[in-house]
């Protein structure tokens, strides 16, 4: 049980100067103690916000190493699939490779058959040459008026009087002019590389007066005589003599020669293999 003293005041009054002490000792220790806190909540707080921002520092990385390892997984499935594409690129250059190869090998094969000289003979170019049949080169076209007159043969070989006939006609005709290609001779020097092409002399193939160019001008018939269909018919065969004769003089056959050279001189140079002879011709 405590028990108070009897007049606290006086106790006070005697103690006052040691209460005082006391008092400022508290009021000190008081003051002390808060200024204390006081830094230890600035020291918590600086402590505190030094965490936070540690801590935001360190979500923060860790959000990037979160994208750091997206980053590096979708680098993997990268390099997964561009090692997956090279693979398939190798095998690609492989068959490629191949493929050039077999066509190295052709276009060898292709080159010995071009760098072969074949050989011509005789009977190959014959065969050639008389696929063509006659080869016809030179023409001579013309227009010709002429006058015919007869009469009929009476007594002793005289003419019959009042019998004599005329006509006097014109026309066109064409003379064509050629070699006959089954008549081509040909040797082969295959150890000089020759081949002599001897052809035969030019000959009249056909000789055409077209009906419709024949005009006959004039007309004379006599009371024993008058002139026939045969009588143009003769007419024609006999001016059909004269005009290939002309056309001989002009020069037809020797040009129908010359002609002759130059389209089988182009006809056999096409012949594989004909680079490596010489053409004569004869």
């Amino acid at each position: 049980m405590i028990v108070l003293p009897k007049n606290p005041v006086k106790i006070l009054k005697k103690h006052r100067k040691a209460i005082g002490i006391a008092i400022i000792f508290l009021f000190s220790a008081m003051v002390v103690i808060m200024i204390q806190r006081a830094i230890a909540y600035d020291k918590l707080k600086n402590e505190y916000d030094e965490l936070k921002a540690t801590y935001a520092s360190a979500e923060k990385k860790l959000e990037e190493f979160d994208s750091l390892q997206e980053q590096l997984t979708y680098s993997e499935q990268q390099v997964v699939l561009l090692k997956e594409s090279t693979n398939a690129l190798k095998e690609q250059v492989s068959g490629l490779n191949a493929e050039k190869e077999d066509l190295n090998n052709k276009l060898e094969d292709l080159l010995r058959v071009r760098d072969t000289v074949p050989e011509i003979s005789r009977e190959t170019l014959e065969a050639q040459i008389n696929s063509l049949s006659e080869l016809v080169t030179k023409k001579y076209m013309y227009r010709n008026a002429t006058k015919q007159e007869e009469g009929k043969d009476w007594l002793f070989g005289a003419t019959m009087p009042f019998s004599d006939t005329k006509f006097v006609a014109m026309y066109d005709g064409v003379v064509t002019a050629g070699i006959d290609l089954s008549e081509v001779t040909i040797s082969v020097n295959q150890s000089k590389k020759q081949i002599t092409v001897t052809l035969p002399p030019s000959k009249i193939f056909d000789h055409n007066i077209p009906q419709e160019t024949i005009n006959v001008l004039e007309v004379k018939n006599n009371l024993f005589n008058s002139v026939s269909f045969n009588d143009y018919n003769r007419f024609i065969s006999s001016e059909k003599s004269t005009m290939e004769q002309t056309a001989i003089g002009q020069g037809i056959l020797e040009e129908a020669t010359k002609e002759a050279k130059a389209v089988l001189k182009t006809f056999l140079e096409k012949i594989p293999g004909m680079d490596s002879y010489t053409l004569i011709f004869q």
